[in-house]
């Protein structure tokens, strides 16, 4: 198995395939994680996810990504959404190119909501895609979660066959 980064870069501006719709990764108490859809291009897979804290988990997500302002506060520190991502022989950590954070903010915030999108620059024709995702900072251990994905729409239908 090979070990990879995949950067936080966007897809090619046009062209692209839905490959798979919305699944439900992760419920637990106070956190949804849902993978929105793929969208495969000729060139790699696009993945939207959308993480939706409330109550408590929420609360733990505005402090784990709110802006760090005093350089003095060593107690300070920051975390999101882990991605790791394995396609074929080719897995690694996905960084998000669009981390979007829509959320209602009170006293307690009551939700919390971040619509990251990540880039894999592989088009193998592998079949299935693992995801591997988590926020333990939150509440929400990692989840590994194994994708059909059927054959990629542009690789030659010799590769795809049987």
């Amino acid at each position: 198995m090979r070990r990879h980064r995949w950067p936080a870069q966007p897809p090619p501006a046009t062209g692209g395939t839905q490959v798979h719709g919305p699944t439900v990764l992760a419920a637990h108490q106070g956190l949804t994680l849902q993978l929105n859809d793929i969208t495969a291009y000729p060139s790699g897979m696009q993945l939207r996810l959308v993480l939706t804290a409330t109550g408590r988990c929420a609360e733990l997500a505005h402090h784990e990504t709110r802006t760090l302002t005093d350089p003095e506060d060593y107690s300070g520190h920051w975390s999101y959404l882990s991605v790791f991502v394995t396609v074929g022989d080719i897995e690694g950590e996905a960084d998000p190119y669009h981390p979007v954070t829509r959320s209602t903010r009170g006293r307690p915030p009551t939700e919390y909501r971040t619509l990251p999108h990540y880039w894999v620059g592989t088009c193998q024709d592998s079949g299935a895609l693992t995801l591997t995702a988590g926020w333990e900072e939150i509440g929400l251990p990692p989840t590994t979660t194994t994708i059909k994905l059927g054959p990629n729409p542009y690789l030659p239908s010799t590769s795809r066959s049987e």
